[in-house]
């Protein structure tokens, strides 16, 4: 049985708390533990209980919701809740676990738990070894927060990391199956990158997606991958 996940509900507006508590009590997944009106609040309450995971609301009465992660000595995975898209890029560039539009039903609320469980593993395997990769001639350990990118190549995959490109040889879907769920991003056939490496996006004059990743690389989505990307990253329609 999957642990129940204790979480802090922020938001300024009554309703939306008492509707998004509700919508998380269905899931039979979390528990919520507090809920904060204002930044003050939510400073207090997570120092307080120290939750797993923050359903934030980034605009509370005028103040900005990601001045609270400066104000924590540990920030526990944080899933925006909001009425407004334009925040989606700041929210991945924070290295939020999730960033969700109000308001959500119980099917989207259920895959931000997902998305907040792979990010607690990711967070938790930081900096313990998960592959051996050979770049320029040397045999490197990677952990999971090395991983930029993972292409298909033939027989091989191609492992783009905060240490190089490499080869290993293996299928592309075995080698994302050593992953944990919910860490990849598929941008077109084989070839996927890691969610916590997305800083930014936009289209060019073509209207082709581009994604901007920590790294500097900038990637191109492909037309059959663009719907199921936009629906991930919250931006249908955009």
């Amino acid at each position: 049985m999957k642990k129940v996940l204790r979480s802090i509900v922020v938001d300024d507006e009554e309703f939306c708390r008492r509707d998004l508590v509700e919508t998380l009590q269905q899931t039979s997944q979390v528990e919520v533990v507090a809920e904060a009106s204002d930044l003050r609040q939510a400073v207090v309450l997570t120092k307080t209980h120290q939750p797993d995971v923050l359903f934030l609301d980034l605009n509370l009465h005028g103040e900005s919701g990601f001045h609270l992660l400066h104000q924590l000595p540990s920030v526990p995975a944080v899933v925006a809740v909001t009425a407004f898209t334009e925040h989606a890029a700041d929210g991945f560039a924070h290295d939020f676990a999730d960033y969700i539009l109000k308001p959500a039903d119980v099917t989207r609320v259920q895959q931000a738990i997902h998305r907040a469980r792979s990010h607690i593993l990711v967070k938790s395997l930081a900096t313990k070894p998960i592959l051996n990769l050979e770049i320029n001639g040397k045999t490197r350990a990677l952990s999971i927060t090395d991983i930029h990118e993972i292409r298909s190549s033939e027989n091989y995959v191609e492992v783009y990391s905060a240490l190089g490109v490499g080869l290993i040889r293996s299928t592309f879907a075995k080698m994302i199956q050593r992953l944990p769920a919910g860490f990849c991003l598929e941008v077109g056939r084989g070839r996927v990158i890691a969610r916590h490496q997305i800083q930014t996006w936009q289209r060019d004059k073509q209207g082709h997606l581009i994604i901007n990743l920590k790294s500097g690389a900038n990637i191109f989505v492909s037309k059959r991958s663009q719907k199921q990307v936009l629906q991930d990253l919250s931006l249908l329609g955009q």
